[in-house]
């Protein structure tokens, strides 16, 4: 390298011009200055202090990256370093990424931003990917729709969706009598079973024998016995019976009716008892219960009032005149009248002698006399 040199500081005195060739080498003793150095192996300008970009290195260590620190500095910090295979730091904020992310672990969800390809997610069970898309691998009786996941019911099913939640509908199910066949021992029921708060099933036989059997009444007696209401269920006695034989109702004791009716024939094996009573008032209205009146004239004369006799059909009354004086003949006669209706065609009938009677019977339009003595 050659120099024009000059003593002391003298603007553009060394440069490329008038070299001096110079052996060894040369020791500058004073501060020189020059505008430019120029190296003339390397056949270009030497850079001088000005040029140089970066004039301090802060920090460092092997492999790592120098960053720009302010002015003609540089840091080389040792949380970002490359070994020529392996950036390494510990935060990085980039706007895209651009190649493979296969060594990318502990990505949060919730930080990643856009679509990720299905085929880069490890999909669990239910899930598959669909040209890039995570779709649910529907089983039977699940439907995947535009709308989201629905259950598929399937026609009289007795599944139905109310309030967003599946429900049981009775009503949406085929009878059981729809092919002609009905309920059997062996048919099932669905039981809510409270204490162990599960749904379960159950038989028709065994909800009879187990359930039914115990709650209704049984009946009690031996075949025949007419059922009589207890307390708590049904009793019955043999005295008391029906023989589906000879349909016949066997009674072994009374039978207390306000009214007894015989459509064809009244058969009496033993004594027929009926109501007698003794009336001694002016005028009397025959009761209901009444058969046989015996009327007292001693005092007055006695009017016996017939009821209507369309009301009374069939019915027979008997009267007769006693006296309870000493008087065989008596004094006062009876009267029969009728509420309405006739007595054989007339409105009234007198008994006049003492011991004398009369039997009626209404036909349901009039009184008739059926028996008659004395006068």
């Amino acid at each position: 390298m050659a120099y024009n040199v000059l003593k002391g500081i003298v603007e553009g005195s060394v440069d490329q011009y008038g070299d001096q060739e110079i052996d060894g080498v040369k020791v500058f003793k004073n501060t020189i200055s020059a505008s430019v150095f120029y190296d003339t192996d390397a056949q270009s300008p030497c850079a001088t202090m000005k040029d140089v970009a970066i004039k301090n290195i802060v920090g460092g260590s092997k492999g790592a990256l120098l960053t720009f620190e302010d002015e003609n500095t540089a840091r080389a910090s040792d949380k970002l370093t490359f070994d020529g295979e392996t950036l390494k730091t510990n935060t990085i904020h980039a706007e895209e990424f651009h190649g493979s992310a296969a060594n990318l672990v502990d990505i949060p969800a919730d930080k990643i931003t856009g679509k990720v390809h299905a085929d880069s997610i490890r999909i669990g069970s239910g899930l598959h990917s669909v040209h890039g898309n995570v779709q649910v691998n529907c089983g039977a009786g699940i439907l995947a729709e535009e709308d989201g996941l629905s259950i598929d019911l399937s026609t009289n099913g007795g599944l139905t969706v109310k309030g967003s939640k599946l429900a049981i509908d009775l009503e949406n199910m085929d009878k059981i009598n729809i092919s002609g066949q009905n309920l059997s021992d062996n048919d099932l029921l669905l039981v809510s079973d409270i204490s162990h708060k599960n749904t379960t099933s159950t038989t028709l036989l065994n909800f009879y024998e187990s359930y039914v059997s115990h709650k209704i009444h049984q009946a009690a007696g031996g075949i025949g016995d007419v059922q009589i209401k207890d307390k708590r269920g049904f009793t019955a006695t043999s005295k008391l019976s029906y023989d589906l034989a000879s349909d016949t109702l066997k009674v072994d004791g009374k039978v207390d009716a306000s009214s007894f009716k015989v459509n064809k024939s009244l058969y009496c094996n033993g004594a027929v008892y009926n109501n007698i009573k003794t009336i001694a008032s002016r005028i009397y209205e025959a009761q209901s219960e009444d058969y046989t009146l015996l009327c007292d004239t001693n005092s007055s004369p006695v009017t016996v009032m017939l009821p209507p006799a369309r009301n009374n059909a069939g019915r027979i009354i008997n009267v007769k005149m006693t006296t309870s004086g000493e008087s065989k003949k008596g004094t006062y006669p009876v009267v029969l009248k009728a509420v309405e209706g006739a007595i054989d065609l007339t409105d009234e009938m007198i008994i006049k002698t003492n011991h004398s009677s009369r039997s009626l019977q209404s036909d349901g339009v009039a009184w008739w006399v059926i028996s008659s003595k004395g006068k």
